[in-house]
Order: structure tokens, then sequence, then C-alpha cells
């Protein structure tokens, strides 16, 4: 399924988390078969526009999942994605996933914005209570935005991937929404999870502020 529309506010950049349309197809076709925007994905060829008819009538139909296009203010196109998958979880978690594939806009702040409002919507409407996602160890601007997300790192694995030549190892994080931590951990929250915790207090925080429904 497809997320309902947010608006972000995140100092001076504003953004908007949208549904996909077909007529946005044709930036997923030219940006997923770039090499570099794969390099950390699981991504290994190339896509066309069948493929990704395939995947917007899949996902669009998908109550499993939940997927926002991202688009800044001052962007035609959407430049990124980012979604929520494995709803039907029974325990109440799920999992996350971001690409940024306009280089244009990294290092902006773009995907800080995304989790603070994709979190939220995490939480005060789909009532999940925990979100994993996994990075790169190598891809060190995405591993601080879940940090500054509120993610907490609670396993590595070593040669996970090969890519460019190269064996990558992946850290495995997990996001506690902030407000049932505690049933979670009754006898206290585990030390190497209080800072992310403490993240993640500040940034529901800001969402309650920053993040909008038209």
């Amino acid at each position: 399924m497809y997320g309902l529309t947010l608006d972000v506010k995140h100092g001076e950049l504003k953004i908007r988390l949208r549904k996909p349309e077909k007529e946005d197809l044709p930036e997923l076709v030219k940006f997923f078969s770039s090499a570099s925007i794969h390099l950390f994905t699981n991504g290994l060829f190339a896509q066309t526009i069948e493929n990704e008819l395939e995947w917007y009538e899949k996902n669009r139909k998908d109550p499993d999942t939940c997927l926002w296009l991202i688009q800044p203010e001052g962007s035609e196109v959407p430049i990124g994605v980012t979604g929520l998958h494995g709803l039907s979880n029974m325990g109440g978690t799920c999992t996350s996933g971001i690409i940024i594939w306009d280089k244009n806009w990294w290092k902006k702040g773009i995907a800080t914005a995304a989790h603070e409002a994709r979190n939220w919507f995490a939480c005060n409407w789909l009532n999940r209570f925990t979100i994993r996602s996994c990075v790169r160890v190598e891809n060190v601007a995405s591993f601080r935005a879940l940090q500054t997300a509120g993610y907490s790192v609670w396993g590595e694995e070593p040669v996970d991937d090969f890519r460019d030549g190269r064996w990558l190892a992946t850290y495995h994080m997990i996001y506690f929404r902030p407000s049932t931590i505690h049933y979670m951990f009754p006898d206290g929250i585990p030390e190497k999870y209080l800072p992310g915790h403490e993240r993640a207090i500040r940034q529901m925080a800001l969402a309650e502020k920053e993040v909008f429904r038209p």
C-alpha cells in the first residue's frame, strides 16, 4: 500500500512524502539502472519500465508494505523512496528502508527528515513498537542518519555482500518506540540501547512539531 501524504519542515529543509504515481516510474528506471546507486543496496541489475510497472502494481495492493516517494521543495520530481515492510507481523515490529537516488540531494538532511516522518507515522498511526533496519558499515552517511533517527546497532554481519571488488559488512539496527520501550525492558533499558533511546525521544519530539498532515 502507499502511505498518506506527510509534509516535513526540518530546519530550512521542506520535503513531502507522497504516494507514487505511474508518471514517476521513468525517474525510478533512470536512477535504479545506475551502478553507483546500487553500491550499498541489494540491487544488481538495471531496471526497465516493465519492471517498475510490476513493482508499482505489486506494492499498490500489498497490505504488508507502506511506501512513499520523497520529494523536496524545489524539485519537480521525486528524489528517493522510503518505506515500511513486514507490517503483518503480530509482534508489532516492521522493517524500514530508504534510498535517495539523486546525488544532488545527498548530505542535505533528506534522509533524516524522511526517517523522522516515517517513524512518526509507524508509531502513531500503525502502532509499531519496534522498527528494524540494516545498513552497510561502509555507508557512513546512511548509518549516521539512522543513528540520528534513534536506531541502535544490535549486531554486525561480516562479508555480507560483494560490491566493486570488495566484501561489505552490514550493521543490523533497531528503533524502539520511545513511549513503549519500558514495557519491553521492565527491568531497565540495556545500556547499549540508551543512547539510541535518547535520540529517539528527541526525534519524536521534533516530529510532533515538524511533521504536518496536509
